[in-house]
């Protein structure tokens, strides 16, 4: 069943499923941007993966942990992962265990020359990951489960940063092929910090940008704690967006993502978090839009336990969750939302994901365990049925 089959078998039964994707790593290849040949330069013997970005099937950067604890490396590929180059280091810590202003956890490339790392830190790059020039924003927050505060998308980079915890929000955008970044105005209630898990979120396909306010998703959501949705088009002219979760008891928005060629079409999370201790009582509640959010509809759960992390869609009728916690695991569906199944268990829990991603139908990646256990960068040909691990 493809993307459209889906949508338009489920709208024959009065229900509209909504497959989407995350938008980390969801651009494509410009044939106008200029690849650098890649150096002979080996990886290093000792690289921990904590982030990676591909932009076809072939091509892809991997940040990482190299010679001592926030030490941060670069690496390249130009033939899908079975070998590596190694880049100059960019001229930044990684920011897992320092955490530093000055640091980086994440990756993302717009084409073969224009890329950013951040969180909280923000630096770009104009050459392929060759050299990097560190931008005066404010800090990107990163360190929140399901939180999204970079995309990409119909040629600019959007940034959500925060100066301080507790304080306003604000959301930046460039061209990718410059640093010039522009302050834009946000809608009445977004830049409001969120006093619960998570942080203001933004995804972006082409020119249409939503932003997520993330509601509560600990026991019994209250009807003003639910999240807020906007809809823009480049960052601008916000409209407003319900959103589905169900107070009390159907938890609050956790984590959303748009589909790959279908601007109008989401899939939002619901979590509901009644966990005591380590015994995880908790529900997830997808629902599906196909009109930008005007009109939502529930799908069945994908029945996991763990905190929602990453959404994903490959295009063709199959959806990703990434939940974290004491059984981390990616589930997915492969009809429509009817069925769910695990697809991968890392060895860990609490070990976090990031960057889970399709580049095409059948071809995706995910970094796991980014913390706490040893990484791991996984791909997928076969639209996310089975998965193996690229050795770096």
């Amino acid at each position: 069943m493809t993307w459209r089959d889906g949508i338009a078998a489920a709208v024959s039964m009065g229900v509209v499923f909504a497959l989407a994707t995350a938008c980390a790593g969801g651009t494509s290849e410009s044939p106008r941007a200029s690849a650098p040949a890649v150096t002979s330069t080996p990886p290093p013997s000792a690289f921990e993966t904590a982030a990676a970005s591909f932009i076809s099937p072939s091509r892809g950067w991997v940040l990482g942990r190299t010679g001592c604890a926030d030490c941060a490396g670069l690496l390249m590929t130009t033939d899908g992962g079975d070998h590596w180059a190694a880049l100059p280091p960019p001229p930044a810590p990684i920011g897992y265990d320092t955490q530093s202003a000055a640091a980086v956890t994440n990756i993302a490339f717009a084409d073969a020359a224009n890329g950013f790392l951040y969180g909280p830190a923000m630096l770009v790059t104009h050459d392929g990951g060759r050299s990097w020039t560190r931008e005066q924003l404010p800090p990107v927050p990163t360190f929140s489960a399901g939180a999204h505060s970079f995309t990409i998308g119909g040629g600019y980079a959007y940034a959500v940063t925060q100066p301080s915890e507790n304080a306003p929000y604000s959301l930046w955008r460039t061209p990718v092929t410059s640093g010039r970044w522009t302050r834009l105005r946000l809608p009445e209630g977004a830049a409001t910090p969120v006093t619960w898990n998570g942080a203001l979120s933004v995804y972006a396909e082409g020119a249409t940008v939503v932003l997520l306010r993330p509601g509560f998703t600990g026991p019994r959501a209250g009807p003003g704690q639910i999240g807020q949705l906007w809809l823009g088009a480049d960052g601008t002219n916000w409209q407003s967006r319900p959103v589905p979760c169900e107070p009390p008891a159907g938890g609050g928005a956790a984590v959303l993502s748009v589909a790959i060629g279908h601007p109008d079409a989401w899939l939002l999370d619901c979590f509901n978090n009644e966990q005591s201790q380590q015994e995880q009582n908790t529900r997830h509640h997808l629902f599906g839009t196909a009109d930008g959010g005007l009109t939502w509809v529930q799908l069945p759960d994908p029945a996991s336990h763990d905190m929602p992390v990453l959404l994903a869609d490959n295009g063709s009728g199959h959806a990703f969750l990434a939940a974290e916690g004491p059984a981390d695991e990616l589930r997915a569906t492969f009809d429509g939302g009817r069925h769910w199944q695990t697809v991968l268990t890392p060895a860990g829990d609490f070990a976090a994901y990031a960057d889970l991603a399709f580049l095409t139908a059948e071809t995706g990646f995910v970094v796991v365990a980014t913390y706490n256990f040893p990484e791991h960068l996984y791909r997928t040909d076969d639209g996310g049925r089975t998965w193996r691990i690229l050795r770096i």
